[in-house]
């Protein structure tokens, strides 16, 4: 029997609209799903988002992303694990999704450790695949450490991770053969194979789900390929990495329609890493159900927020005396209390709170985004 139970209120085209619940907590989908990365939304407290009147909306947020890799690294699984997991520890009763460390490790592969100055500098790889585990040298200290199949399950399990991603390799999009790529895939398949065999055995008595992910870069065939093959272990649910994070999206939008049609319908739909409104949209319609993003609290390093006119640049002069919220289509906290020109003051003067808000202004916009169109599925 599913462990996740859900149904579907409704379709409108490609779009769906429907109620997921597991460990007795319910998500509506489309959702868009906030980024702990380390146990924490950056410059948010939690609180924040677990009151209405800062969101305003309807629907609260219920289902948030941690990130196993960093995690992993610091503070480390035990200590997680003996601090009754992560919902105790960071003070958070909802749904949380540990990703697997495929993109992290990809990430490795790009740069060199520097003894003498302590950073990353291009050129030689970290990381070693093998065709039982991946091994990988710690960029906070340098120790080596072995990622297999089923101690990525064990991990999530520690964290107490109510939706957890199995172990893949992502593939990177520079010096790299069709070849190479396809012999990836098939060693993710494989790992897909053995987590899936070490955690359905005991499916039934522990609270997690477990879940592939499809990639494989622009080839039709491969997406193909993976999607026909890895939905033989999507119990509950399946994911789909976007692409190798640099193509234009208008290869994007191919790719992820061609692969869609490859997946079981009756599964929910999770498309990793999706960056900006016009991307949800637009994978909104292409049948997919659930997206996360680290861009909402990312931005206000770029002095921007979301909006309706597109982005907003608040460090420009222009914003200097306007009198208007960033978005008067935006009911959030923000936009209900604070002009541009006062997050411009903010901005120019450093000051902190500047963070805060646009990182909660960013959120509550895309919150309030998946919200409107799932009321428009539903009319």
């Amino acid at each position: 029997m599913w462990k996740l139970k859900f149904k579907v209120l409704k379709t409108k085209w490609k779009a769906r609209a429907w109620e997921i619940e597991l460990n007795w907590i319910k998500v509506k989908t489309p959702v868009f799903m906030p980024v702990w990365t380390k146990a924490t939304v950056k410059w948010l407290i939690l609180d924040l988002l677990k009151d209405p009147k800062y969101l305003w909306t309807k629907d609260r947020i219920n289902l948030i992303l941690s990130n196993t890799y960093h995690l992993f690294l610091k503070p480390w699984v035990n200590l997680i694990n003996n601090m009754w997991w992560l919902h105790k520890w960071e003070n958070w009763d909802w749904l949380i999704l540990t990703d697997s460390w495929g993109f992290q490790i990809f990430s490795l592969w790009l740069w060199k450790w520097d003894w003498n100055y302590y950073k990353f500098k291009s050129g030689e790889k970290l990381v070693k695949l093998e065709e039982n585990w991946v091994w990988f040298k710690s960029p906070k200290d340098g120790k080596k450490y072995f990622f297999t199949p089923e101690n990525v399950v064990d991990f999530q399990s520690k964290f107490g991770s109510d939706i957890m991603m199995m172990l893949d390799v992502c593939s990177p999009v520079n010096n790299i053969t069709k070849d190479e790529v396809e012999k990836q895939m098939k060693l993710t398949h494989k790992w897909a194979e053995i987590a899936y065999n070490y955690f359905i055995p005991k499916y039934d008595q522990v609270r997690w789900i477990l879940f592939p992910i499809v990639q494989w870069w622009l080839y039709k065939d491969l997406r193909k390929q993976s999607a026909e093959y890895l939905r033989q272990f999507a119990v509950d649910w399946i994911a789909i990495w976007w692409l190798s994070v640099w193509e234009e999206k208008n290869e994007m939008k191919e790719i992820l329609s061609w692969t869609t049609n490859f997946l079981p319908e009756n599964k929910p739909r999770y498309l990793m890493w999706v960056w900006t409104p016009e991307d949800l949209v637009t994978w909104i319609n292409e049948w997919i159900d659930m997206f996360d993003c680290v861009l909402p609290t990312r931005l206000w390093r770029h002095w921007t927020a979301f909006s309706s006119e597109w982005n907003i640049k608040l460090k420009n002069a222009k914003y200097f005396n306007d009198n208007n919220p960033i978005d008067k289509n935006c009911n959030c906290y923000v936009c209900r209390n604070y002009t541009k020109s006062y997050l411009h003051h903010l901005v120019k003067e450093n000051e902190m709170l500047w963070w805060i808000l646009i990182s909660l202004h960013n959120i509550s916009y895309l919150h309030q985004l998946v919200e409107n169109i799932r009321n428009d599925i539903l009319l």
